[in-house]
């Protein structure tokens, strides 16, 4: 039943993606046909006096009036595009900084094609002397489809990791144990360029500590993704992008850092391209260790009896993340990139925990104190292949992915407990526990995607395939000495195996009506899991679905400059290999945790409506209200015992349900002075009474982020984070506010070539986690203090030569900085759905 429904989903969206490119093979002249007859195309190629193409200089076609015709920016390989419907003489106008502008007269037939002989593009007599000239971004890009925060102009996370990173994101939230959450609500898809992130080796709230935040260039939050996307997660799609240089010539830079309490990081990342090739190096390494203190506390309600246990831990959550690639462009329509990764992590550290019961106030029943070490971590390799094809007809690509991964873990577990008397004297009992163990995973990833022009002058069609295989396998050998001598710790012995197959089609149709522009599509996914574990007699677990997920948009130009957005996704939350694997964790003798192999999956319906407002000065609003309801919601359910111990498992609740609204805003305050505030507000509404009559709750709660950088004069710049997070509900009981301030101050040196940051997380301590559990009998209190003022300094130093003509326009595309443009010119420039401009 399994082949046939993967062949099944196959063979349609293979039939699917056959019938759209025979369909575009066929004359459309709907496509070519305005209100003056019908749309022809003028091309070129800019050069410099070598031969060497000019890439990102604005090309602009001008009337005899001098208003713009048409207009486009150069590609990589110098051509430009420009379509035009109208006959009789022009202006081509090329401009752009560091560039003497050239008018060319000419003259034009209406319907028919011209191509310009090759362009040669001086550099400005004024300009001579090499320059770098570099557009200038916002820590937070905004639009209502997505957010996109620049990690570069973030100074607070210098030398930091990437949880710190996510932390600073506008909707995004990071618990104390490195959970990532998305408007308050876990399940996020962590993406990593745009693939699956399976090198973070399976624990991502480990690796996202132990990730330099040095690697990251860029991380793009989208809130309700489209059909194009994995209708995995919850609550959204975060993307992390690293970095990857493509200015001409050899270019690199090179950082260094330390940190309070023995943390050090640093990262080399080289760039050598030219007109074919395209070669990058990143290195990055990162030693972070911190103390981690939990108290927890229970009180009885009908005796005078009370549990308290202590734990002070040290932890460590080091990494060296590495990157070697390489894109060859063979010409301006097909490109290769091959990517090798080699991540090493390092998880692990050591503590004491005491755990003491409490017959009165006043007087102490029974103590244990327990001494743990534990250490291990992956080792995670990858292997990707990207290519992509521009078609003749503009607007027409293909790309495909395939990704091979591969992860091994070994780690060892150590602990031995101590128990004493009422009167604090040890009983000579002793009990040694050691439980060293290991496992790995591997992953195949292939996707291919198609785009097209489609029936009118602005529709698009996409469609795609996409299969993930994944296999992972994970086993101990523990055991336990009580003074007889060592035997097996059947209560800690664990061999799970578990593999997954998802299989997915996707198509979906985008135009444009006046005012209006829509999107709809339709993604169907097959998937199937099944795990076995050797400790419950090789017990087999199994589950798979085959689902529709829609997806629908909409927005409307209210005014220039203001927009509205309604959107609709189905999305699914699978169950982690590590909610599923029943692998018992006792390093908490007070709380128990084990995984749920019978997890079956969430499914989400997300509605969200959005206005987006610009205004003059780089002003920018967004204002959003959201629905989402959850069935088979997946919680953490905790069971409290008599004896003040508890038991931790995930399990299926009966739905959830969260409404808010969130404003994003930005505030250009001064030349020299901008702002940046996000603030979510939600309602969360739990129903659990399959697994517990009692297990019904909800609440209100908020939080919200500012970030506001000032420049300074010679060459300093100081940058302030500030967050709150107000209380908010739990399955069984509510956390309390956390609330912290981040600062930053850089000087730049060696004429902007040398940076210099030093900044200090937390910097009043307030950064403390409380939950609180209230039942009829009992109420517990945990408190969670993780080392998080941190100071760090940080040196980087930037280096490279590059050819002046490709560097004085060099920047990426999607990076120009269009108030460099005239004002008619940037109105006629184009811009499609990705952001990038049009023309090329």
């Amino acid at each position: 039943m399994y082949l046939n429904r993967s062949m099944l989903i196959t063979a349609i969206s293979i039939s699917l993606l056959s019938a759209t490119a025979q369909a575009q093979t066929k004359p459309n002249h709907s496509t070519t046909q305005t209100e003056t007859g019908q749309t022809a195309k003028l091309t070129g190629r800019l050069v410099d006096k070598d031969n060497r193409p000019v890439p990102y200089v604005t090309v602009t076609l001008l009337k005899k009036d001098g208003k713009p015709a048409g207009g486009a920016l150069s590609d990589d390989n110098g051509s430009f595009s420009i379509d035009f419907s109208a006959g009789g003489n022009f202006t081509l106008r090329v401009s752009g900084i560091g560039i003497d502008t050239k008018n060319i007269e000419l003259q034009l037939n209406a319907g028919a094609d011209k191509q310009m002989p090759a362009i040669i593009i001086n550099a400005a007599a004024k300009n001579l002397q090499a320059v770098e000239v570099t557009g200038e971004r916002n820590v937070v890009e905004m639009t209502a489809e997505k957010k996109v925060f620049n990690v570069e102009k973030n100074i607070t996370t210098a030398g930091g990791s990437a949880a710190d990173v996510l932390q600073n994101v506008p909707s995004l939230s990071v618990d104390v144990d490195g959970n990532v959450s998305l408007r308050g609500k876990s399940g996020a898809t962590i993406l990593i360029d745009g693939k699956p992130a399976t090198l973070l080796g399976g624990d991502a709230a480990s690796a996202l500590q132990s990730l330099p935040a040095a690697t990251i260039q860029s991380v793009e939050v989208i809130t309700n993704p489209s059909a194009k996307y994995d209708a995995q997660g919850m609550s959204g799609i975060i993307n992390i992008i690293t970095k990857k240089d493509k200015k001409f010539g050899l270019n690199g830079s090179a950082s260094i850092g330390a940190g309070t309490r023995d943390k050090y990081n640093g990262g080399l990342n080289l760039n050598l391209k030219n007109k074919k090739w395209n070669i990058f190096l990143n290195s990055n390494f990162k030693l972070n260790r911190n103390y981690n203190r939990t108290t927890n506390d229970r009180d009885n309600y009908t005796n005078t009896g009370s549990y308290h246990s202590f734990e002070d831990n040290i932890r460590k959550f080091n990494g060296w993340f590495n990157a070697l690639g390489a894109e060859y462009t063979w010409n301006n329509r097909n490109s290769i990139t091959l990517t090798e990764n080699l991540n090493l992590m390092q998880w692990g550290g050591n503590g004491v925990s005491t755990y003491s019961v409490y017959d009165n106030p006043e007087h102490i029943e029974s103590m244990q104190r327990r001494s743990s070490y534990n250490l291990g971590g992956p080792v995670s390799t990858s292997t990707s292949a990207d290519y992509k094809h521009k078609f003749a007809k503009p607007k027409r690509e293909l790309t495909a992915n395939i990704t091979f991964a591969n992860t091994t873990v070994h780690r060892k577990q150590q602990y031995e407990t101590s128990i004493y008397n009422s009167d604090g004297t040890p009983t000579g009992n002793t009990i040694y526990q050691n439980a060293p163990g290991g496992g790995g995973s591997s992953s195949l990833n292939g996707q291919i995607d198609y785009t097209t022009p489609f029936i009118t002058k602005n529709g698009k069609l996409d469609a795609g395939l996409k299969a993930q295989l994944f296999w992972f396998n994970s086993h101990n050998t523990p055991t336990i000495d009580s003074g007889t001598g060592p035997m097996v710790d059947y209560l800690l012995y664990n061999a799970y195996k578990y593999n997954q197959q998802t299989h997915a089609a996707y198509t979906s149709f985008s135009d444009q009506f006046g005012k209006f522009t829509y999107n709809a599509g339709l993604r169907a996914e097959y998937a199937h899991y099944e795990g076995t574990t050797a400790a419950l007699g090789g017990k087999v677990y199994t589950n798979e679905f085959i689902s529709l997920f829609p997806s629908a948009f909409l927005s409307y130009k209210l005014a220039q400059d203001q927009s509205m957005y309604i959107s609709y996704t189905r999305r699914t939350n699978r169950p982690g290999f590590m909610q599923l694997m029943p692998y018992v964790d006792l390093s908490n003798p007070q709380d128990t945790n084990v995984g749920n192999p019978n997890l079956k999956p969430e499914f989400i319906n997300n509605t969200e409506l959005s206005y987006n407002k610009q205004f003059k000065k780089g002003h920018n609003l967004i204002a959003s209200v959201y629905y989402q309801y959850t069935r088979n919601m997946i919680e953490r359910y905790r069971r409290f015992y008599a004896d003040g111990t508890s038991f931790t498992q995930p399990q299926n609740l009966n739905s959830g349900q969260t409404y808010g609204m969130e404003l994003t805003g930005r505030a250009q305050i001064m030349p020299i002075w901008d702002a940046t505030l996000n603030l979510n507000f939600f309602q969360n509404e739990i129903s659990g009474t399959n697994i517990d009559p009692v297990l019904n709750n909800s609440g209100f709660s908020w939080f919200g982020k500012a970030n506001t950088n000032v420049k300074l004069p010679l060459g300093f710049s100081l940058q302030l984070s500030g967050n709150y997070e107000a209380p908010k509900v739990a399955a069984q009981g509510k956390l309390k506010e956390v609330y912290w301030v981040d600062a930053a101050i850089r000087k730049n040196l060696m004429k902007n070539k040398a940076t210099l940051v030093f900044n200090v997380s937390d910097i009043f301590n307030t950064k403390k986690y409380t939950t609180v559990y209230e039942y009829p009998a009992y109420v517990q209190t945990v408190y969670r203090d993780r080392e998080t003022r941190i100071g760090n300094i940080t040196f980087t130093y930037r280096f490279g030569k590059s050819d002046f003509k490709q560097q004085g326009q060099g920047r990426k595309r999607g990076q120009q900085n269009n108030s460099q443009i005239p004002d008619k010119e940037r109105q006629n420039l184009k811009t499609d759905d990705s952001g990038e401009q049009n023309g090329f």
